[in-house]
């Protein structure tokens, strides 16, 4: 009997603990759902509450169905015409239980995941429509063997129907009307679908639509045969025949051929209007981090890479601004094709793709095609920190004392996440004015990470795994993204070029560099001459030349947060919550 009580109990223990699991996947995918779209319509952020976690709160949320109104298991997702804006979802995958999606008529953008069945494997009704989707329909979603509805139709996508798509024995409702798809209607095994569900795609072709090319052709070779069977006589003349009457058909042909490999002359190389998809796994790898964007699609963005829209131009390439089809001003950074880049472009991706952080710029695309490589970035209208200190007076004037002290504790927060974020250890390694960016409301955002080493935890985020990841970071690898952040500051308040900084930093100490005189005019005389001495001797402790005697970056922000609050130089909840 007693045995009996154990076992029992060891059952009821293993089924309350795989439910509660089940449970927190699915709250997981919401969440994860709510922070990757921009929500404009505040349709989501209104309902989708997570501070009340009582059983079966998430069913209330709009939009989601549950198995039952008391059990915290997503049966349905619909966020049809809400507005929302982003790429599909990934993490979607953590709702286990998941049987319909219904993402249509919003501003979703980007390629569908070449791995949506690992996404959505059990889904049974999928609907996608009138969103902005590009790229091709990925072969993989044959694997969804579950599908009764998949809706397509009104995105931007291209290149074939997946011939594959053929096995889902089960799919009774099929629509990629209004796309630019190209090649044969596939012939499903236990389904046909009208020609209205193929509408407006030009270079589709097969029944129910117009024969394809090659399907004529064969006709035409079936009629031959025949004829030639007949006698000799008969196929000699219906050689004559077609040799001068078939030739119009062959020139349709090749000029149909000629018209959907339209040529596209972008800065002196010819691109196809219907570029392959690359399958590299390198790449395929690279899809599950960023949205992977083709290379006409940014072209035609920019202009062709106009000089016009060009608005920087840094170490790895040029940078231009642009606007995307889903309405979003974007930067693309466009790498130099004449250089071997292909460990920086990695990086960056696997690295700034893989991190989420206010104070970091948001990695949103990417795109790898023949030799080129271009990273596609959230646009920063107020540029770079550097052009504000160093380019005009008038615009270093407007970077008044409480902006700058605002940037430099942005940039300290973003670098303790950094350095001890939990389940990674990063080191920038290249931390400079150029690379903080300035938004709107001048919150800084960190970038350029091709130099970033990753130190190697106990548990570690599978998308960083193409990094080459380190054992363990020593202190002073720490200590030089501590560094870097002392020229930053000191460049912030005396406006010095780092390198005439680099030169003094031996001299910090001295009385004579770290007085009034030797700041920034502009911000002498404001009443804040304590606050920059203090700042100045903090610089100084970043930028001393033995390693272990500078402050960690904790150490560092702690500083600047106590100084901030002191002088009343910043109303961040966090700091005081930090402080208390």
């Amino acid at each position: 009997m007693c045995n009996c009580n154990i076992l029992y109990l060891v059952l009821l223990l293993c089924s309350f603990s795989l439910r509660c699991n089940a449970v927190q996947s699915d709250i997981d995918c919401l969440i994860s759902i709510k922070q990757s779209l921009e929500d404009p319509l505040n349709l989501l952020n209104s309902t989708w509450k997570f501070d009340n976690q009582t059983e079966g709160f998430i069913c209330k949320f709009a939009g989601i169905q549950c198995w039952h109104p008391d059990e915290t298991k997503v049966l349905s997702i619909t966020l049809s015409n809400m507005g929302l804006i982003g790429t599909f979802p990934r993490g979607i995958q953590n709702c286990t239980s998941l049987t319909s999606l219904d993402l249509s008529s919003n501003e979703l953008y980007g390629t569908i995941p070449l791995d949506i069945s690992i996404l959505i494997g059990y889904v049974v009704d999928v609907d996608l429509s009138s969103n902005q989707f590009s790229g091709a329909i990925p072969s993989n979603i044959a694997n969804c063997s579950f599908l009764n509805v998949l809706k397509l139709d009104n995105n931007k996508l291209e290149g074939l129907i997946p011939p594959e798509i053929c096995s889902l024995c089960r799919l009774k409702t099929f629509n990629v009307a209004n796309n630019m798809l190209t090649g044969p209607v596939p012939n499903f095994v236990n389904a046909t679908f009208p020609a209205e569900c193929y509408a407006n795609n030009p270079g589709l072709c097969g029944s129910p639509l117009e024969l394809c090319v090659t399907e004529r052709a064969l006709n035409l070779y079936n009629i031959f045969i025949k004829g030639f069977v007949t006698g000799w006589s008969f196929s000699t003349l219906l050689g004559i025949y077609l040799f001068f009457f078939g030739l119009p058909n062959v020139k349709k042909m090749l000029l149909w051929i000629k018209k959907r490999t339209k040529l596209v002359v972008i800065d002196g190389n010819e691109w196809r209007q219907r570029e392959e998809v690359n399958n590299d796994t390198k790449i395929l790898e690279l899809e599950k981090i960023v949205t992977r964007m083709s290379f006409m699609e940014l072209s035609k963005a920019t202009l062709n890479f106009s000089q016009d829209n060009e608005i920087g131009n840094g170490m790895l390439g040029k940078v231009y601004k642009a606007l995307v089809p889903n309405g979003w001003t974007v930067a693309i950074k466009r790498l130099h094709v004449s250089e071997d880049l292909e460990e920086e472009f990695v990086s960056e991706i696997t690295t700034l793709g893989s991190l989420r952080h206010p104070n970091l710029v948001p990695l949103i695309g990417f795109c790898s095609e023949r030799d080129e490589r271009l990273l596609v970035y959230k646009y920063m209208p107020n540029g770079n920190l550097h052009e504000w200190l160093h380019s005009t007076e008038d615009k270093a004037r407007l970077l008044d004392f409480a902006l700058r002290v605002k940037i430099v504790i942005g940039v300290a927060k973003a670098l303790v996440w950094l350095h001890d974020g939990g389940n990674f250890h990063v080191v920038h390694s290249n931390i400079s004015t150029k690379c903080i960016l300035v938004d709107e409301n001048f919150n800084p955002k960190l970038s350029n990470f091709w130099e970033a080493t990753l130190a190697k935890t106990n548990v570690i985020d599978s998308n960083l795994s193409l990094l080459p990841i380190v054992e363990s970071l020593d202190f002073a690898t720490y200590k030089k993204d501590v560094y870097h952040f002392g020229v930053v500051l000191l460049e912030l308040l005396t406006r010095k070029e780092s390198y005439q900084l680099s030169c003094l930093s031996l001299n910090l100490s001295s009385s004579s560099f770290a007085s009034p005189l030797d700041v920034d005019t502009l911000l002498l005389g404001q009443g804040f001459d304590n606050m920059v001495l203090q700042l100045l001797e903090l610089a100084s402790d970043c930028m001393k030349f033995i390693p272990d005697q500078r402050p960690t970056m904790q150490q560092v922000y702690q500083t600047l947060a106590a100084i901030a609050q002191v002088h009343d130089q910043t109303g961040d909840p966090e700091i005081k919550l930090h402080l208390d």
